[in-house]
């Protein structure tokens, strides 16, 4: 019994002894997990890089933007291509002007294609010029001789004053002076806004024009202007020797008693069509004409006539009646 009871001492004795063991393994157990507590902080504070690359990311991204607003001036070259294309619009255009030339010693009217706005200067430029080799070869020629240049032009009120090299009165004869006269006055007023030419050589008034001494000291409008140069009717189009089919328009400029005239049309030497009354200018107007001609039955070459009677008739106290003839072809 007593034995027993010490072997129970022992039992409590040992069972004791192992439970300070127990605490103590407890205590370094928990000790130890301190320490591995103390070890985390850094492992908290290497893991807080992520969230500063984080912030610098969303830095980056911040610091991103002005791609954005860099991107703005991408979208700001739109209007400088618009703009570089605008002066396409802007630049000078084209105008189709007359000038007029002579085929035999009438008057006959060319285009040609100047840059607006300076239409004056450039038309009476293209004058200078001549004609065009297919021109010449057509007949086309011009009493302005070669080498005369256009110094200067002023429009002023309706007065055109024109000032040419002194080449513009060599050469000659009264019919070659009088017919670059005509040319020059009749391309210059072809304007609504030039009314009549004052001639100038060389940077001076003119006086006298060329050796014949005809007197240019005033103005010159088209009614002054020899009228067996004009006519009373100068045809536009069609051109001249051109093919054209039945019905066809008739364009061109007239002054002609009482504003209106009559246009004969002839082929094989007998009159094939009669188109009357066709409204131009009167009384030193000359304005545009338009008319449309039907002709049955005929083909192959036809002529035009207009005869110019200045409203005297045909007596003898009454100048020559002027002719204005347009050859053409009538096709099928």
């Amino acid at each position: 019994m007593r034995v027993t009871r010490s072997c129970l001492v022992i039992a409590l004795v040992v069972a004791g002894s192992a439970c300070d063991r127990g605490t103590e393994t407890s205590s370094v157990t928990s000790s130890s997990a301190a320490s591995t507590t103390t070890t985390t902080p850094p492992t908290t504070v290497s893991s807080t890089a992520p969230a500063d690359t984080t912030t610098t990311t969303t830095t980056t991204t911040t610091t991103s933007e002005p791609t954005t607003t860099t991107s703005t001036p991408v979208a700001t070259t739109a209007p400088a291509a618009t703009t570089t294309v605008e002066p396409t619009t802007t630049l000078p255009r084209l105008v189709d002007v007359k000038v007029y030339l002579l085929r035999d010693e009438q008057m006959v009217i060319a285009h040609r294609d100047v840059t607006a706005p300076a239409v004056l200067r450039g038309a009476l430029t293209e004058l200078l010029e001549g004609p065009t080799a297919a021109e010449a070869a057509d007949g086309l020629h011009t009493q302005v001789p070669t080498g005369t240049e256009l110094l200067g032009v002023n429009l002023v009120d309706g007065l055109a004053t024109v000032d040419l090299s002194s080449d513009a009165e060599s050469g000659g004869g009264t019919m070659s002076m009088t017919a670059r006269i005509a040319q020059i006055v009749f391309t210059a007023t072809q304007f609504p806004n030039v009314d009549e030419v004052l001639f100038w050589l060389d940077g001076e008034p003119v006086e006298f024009f060329g050796g014949e001494g005809i007197v240019l000291d005033q103005p010159v409008d088209r009614s002054g202007v020899e009228r067996a140069f004009s006519g009373g009717v100068l045809f536009d189009m069609p051109a001249h020797g051109a093919t054209v089919r039945s019905p066809f328009t008739v364009t061109g400029e007239g002054d002609v008693y009482e504003g209106d005239f009559a246009i004969e049309v002839w082929a094989d030497g007998r009159q094939v069509a009669f188109v009357a009354p066709v409204t131009a200018g009167a009384w030193g107007e000359w304005a545009e004409f338009e008319t449309a001609i039907t002709i049955d039955g005929v083909t192959g070459p036809i002529e035009l006539v207009v005869r110019d009677e200045g409203g005297c008739g045909t007596g003898p106290e009454c100048p020559p009646v002027v002719e204005t003839v347009l050859p053409l072809i009538l096709a099928p």
